[in-house]
């Protein structure tokens, strides 16, 4: 990324639905957030803070882009064996997918894996603040959601909704651990002043 610019077309291709009117949405620049920032927004929107993961740093963010990993706000799926399962029947389908995969999670066993993404991969990219977060004995459906500060409404009509519904799911004995994976820049990535002005983070 040469500059802030092509930052902010690299941050906007990672929302998912790019045909959604990103500023009726709220959608705006990201900024620097903290453990502290993101923590206090999940609260003021009702939301329990004790599964929340973020990417250990700008590496790692990157990483997870380039692998696709990365679509804000989205859900990745991974069974009991760590393969990703993809909740999309086709690659052009949208997040708005997700809300019908989870309503049928009874049926997950069947649904198609892919190896080339697998939870474990994901995890090595990962920190908490909570240490046991990531530690947890696999359940049948590991489920990631994806969500940024930066992008608005997007995060109470998607990723919030969908944790709800998993945990409904759980609920009705479905064996499901689920994690909200902060997608902001963090400042303990300690960044250079240079990666700063290049994320249009100045």
């Amino acid at each position: 990324m040469k500059n802030a610019l092509s930052a902010t077309v690299f941050l906007l291709s990672l929302v998912s639905c790019k045909t959604v009117l990103l500023t009726i949405k709220g959608v705006k620049g990201p900024k620097l957030e903290t453990y502290t920032t993101t923590k206090r927004y999940l609260i003021k929107n009702n939301i329990d803070t004790s599964r929340v993961v973020y990417y250990k740093n700008l590496n790692s963010y990157v990483y997870a882009a380039k692998k696709r990993y990365l679509s804000i706000p989205n859900a990745m799926f991974f069974d009991k064996d760590g393969n990703f399962v993809d909740y999309r029947k086709n690659p052009s389908d949208c997040n708005a997918k997700v809300e019908g995969f989870i309503e049928e999670l009874s049926a997950f066993k069947e649904a198609k894996k892919d190896s080339t993404k697998t939870l474990f991969e994901l995890k090595k990219l990962l920190a908490s603040s909570n240490n046991k977060a990531l530690n947890e004995e696999p359940a049948d459906v590991t489920v990631f959601i994806t969500w940024a500060r930066y992008v608005g409404t997007l995060n109470k009509e998607k990723a919030f909704d969908w944790v709800k519904l998993l945990e409904e799911a759980k609920q009705k004995g479905v064996s499901v651990n689920y994690y909200l994976l902060n997608s902001d820049f963090q400042e303990n990535w300690n960044m250079t002043k240079e990666q700063k002005e290049d994320l249009g983070l100045n």
